[in-house]
């Protein structure tokens, strides 16, 4: 698909300034001196045209009561159709990719509701594909969640938001599970696209924005926005930055407030001796806009030493809940 720029604008405009408010498609396209008609119609076309993968938010999963890691495996290549097909089949195991470390070839994500759960769930899995071996790099501190594209300079790009330590559960809240879970789901494409999730929970529109603003600034929801497909829009390399520093907090708070080209930026720990504890994610047009945001990403920490990890192939394509 071709974009336009008046396409262009509105992509731009829904993933950064989409308003938290009960017509957000009329802000929108009063900004854009639009009809809400035209944002609306044009809007829904992206999505059909997977420019736009939803419009929504995510919920963190630290709300829900979940643990999640970071899985470094090596798979034989023999097995690795049958590990893709497994994890198209386990909802909590999202991030899947083939990347070019020269020992581990896979790298995904998974989330369970304890670190002794996580473990055991990993172990089934790497029995069952016969992984040769594996490390589980533990999310110990979640400092940055924004995927967004800045399309016309061709790479990832959004400001710091600092994340607190403690991320309050749905039990802290008073909220029901149900609810947080629906708030996963991507919002109707309509003039009020909160009206049904009002209705649903026994909120009016305003109510649920007020709840909805309260929970962003809590870091209980976020990436708050579309979310773009980036092959289709220019955004055709990822890679994973991982760094060795002497001071791998104050080298990861470094690059979640300073790299804005970072989407994902994770302090982890290992179960086994791992130096790189550090972990960001990169998106561009090109390997060159990776190379120029990682090397600042080295300049920023004063790293040791690093690991730029390309993505071969997905295997698990489409939405994360």
């Amino acid at each position: 698909m071709n974009i336009d720029n008046n396409q262009a604008n509105l992509l731009m405009e829904l993933q950064y300034n989409f308003p938290l408010t009960t017509n957000p498609f009329q802000v929108i396209a009063d900004k854009l001196k639009m009809s809400q008609d035209y944002v609306i119609s044009q809007t829904t076309a992206l999505i059909d045209a997977e420019v736009i993968k939803r419009v929504g938010m995510y919920v963190n999963f630290r709300s829900k009561g979940m643990e999640g890691a970071l899985i470094a495996a090596s798979i034989p290549l023999e097995n690795l159709e049958k590990f893709r097909r497994e994890a198209l089949h386990i909802r909590e195991l999202t991030h899947n990719f083939v990347r070019n470390h020269p020992r581990y070839n896979v790298w995904y994500v998974l989330k369970a509701d304890s670190k002794e759960s996580l473990e055991r769930r990993v172990r089934d899995l790497m029995e069952d594909v016969r992984a040769e071996d594996y490390v589980i790099l533990f999310s110990k501190k979640n400092l940055k969640l924004a995927v967004k594209y800045d399309i016309i300079r061709g790479i990832s790009w959004s400001k710091s938001e600092r994340t607190p330590d403690k991320i309050p559960t749905a039990e802290e809240l008073g909220l029901n599970m149900e609810f947080l879970k629906a708030l996963s789901l991507p919002l109707p494409i309509t003039e009020r696209p909160f009206k049904h999730l009002a209705e649903k929970f026994a909120y009016t529109e305003e109510e649920l924005v007020d709840l909805l603003q309260e929970l962003r600034k809590k870091h209980v929801i976020k990436d708050y926005g579309a979310t773009l497909n980036g092959d289709k829009v220019g955004i055709n390399e990822n890679a994973m930055l991982l760094i060795n520093t002497e001071n791998i907090e104050d080298s990861c708070t470094r690059i979640a407030d300073n790299l804005h080209e970072a989407t994902h930026v994770v302090l982890r720990e290992s179960n086994k001796r791992w130096d790189y504890l550090c972990y960001c994610m990169l998106h561009g047009r090109d390997k060159q806009v990776i190379r120029e945001a990682s090397l600042n990403a080295i300049r920023i920490t004063g790293a040791r030493s690093y690991m730029l990890l390309y993505s071969l192939e997905n295997l698990k394509p489409g939405i994360v809940m």
